[in-house]
């Protein structure tokens, strides 16, 4: 299923009448937010730096706070778009935003990027929040920290942009979820940040 489909079902499920909720990119789009990013994750000098870990915190909680880190330091570091909290539970975590114009971004972390991974990496199970906050055309773009474990510290790798198109494959459960596999095999546009 790709996920504009998905999208399509869930809201027939929900009982809604099917918005569009995902659109294509526009490639100038991609490179403006992949430039913007990139100078923040450089600018910030995010590579390398170390995060502290809560003692004895679970892979989940590691990624929470990999993500509370990061965030605030790429988004100090943007210049051409704002990045900001979207409120209330479910996705997306977070808007991208310029000039009126809101993304869909969603934050996930990792310690073991895989490209033959098929674990689930759940992203939506509802259209409610986006409904709510995005006008058309929304696009979604999901942002993957990479880090190492260093003692009590989460030592930052890289940032892996994925910019999900109507036609990216998704896994469905009643939610959406992705994996690195889906992600490398997908035929949406991604960028590493080194």
């Amino acid at each position: 299923m790709t996920f504009a489909e998905y999208y399509v079902e869930l809201q027939k499920r929900e009982g809604n009448t099917p918005l569009i909720l995902v659109e294509a990119w526009p490639h100038e789009l991609i490179s403006e937010v992949e430039s913007d990013l990139r100078s923040a994750v450089a600018g910030q000098k995010l590579k390398g730096t170390l995060c502290s870990l809560r003692p004895n915190s679970s892979n989940q909680s590691i990624g929470n706070q990999v993500e509370e880190f990061v965030m605030p330091k790429i988004t100090a570091g943007l210049a051409s778009f704002k990045l900001e909290r979207c409120v209330g539970a479910g996705y997306p975590d977070r808007m991208l935003s310029r000039e009126g114009h809101r993304i869909a971004m969603e934050v996930k972390a990792t310690s073991d990027w895989n490209p033959a991974d098929s674990n689930r990496r759940v992203l939506t199970s509802s259209s409610e929040k986006l409904r709510k906050h995005f006008r058309p055309p929304i696009h979604h773009l999901l942002c993957t920290v990479f880090y190492s474990l260093d003692n009590e510290c989460a030592s930052i790798g890289a940032v892996r942009l994925d910019f999900l198109e109507p036609s990216s494959p998704v896994s469905v459960r009643l939610e959406v979820s992705v994996s690195h596999k889906l992600l490398a095999t997908g035929q949406h546009h991604s960028f590493v940040i080194q």
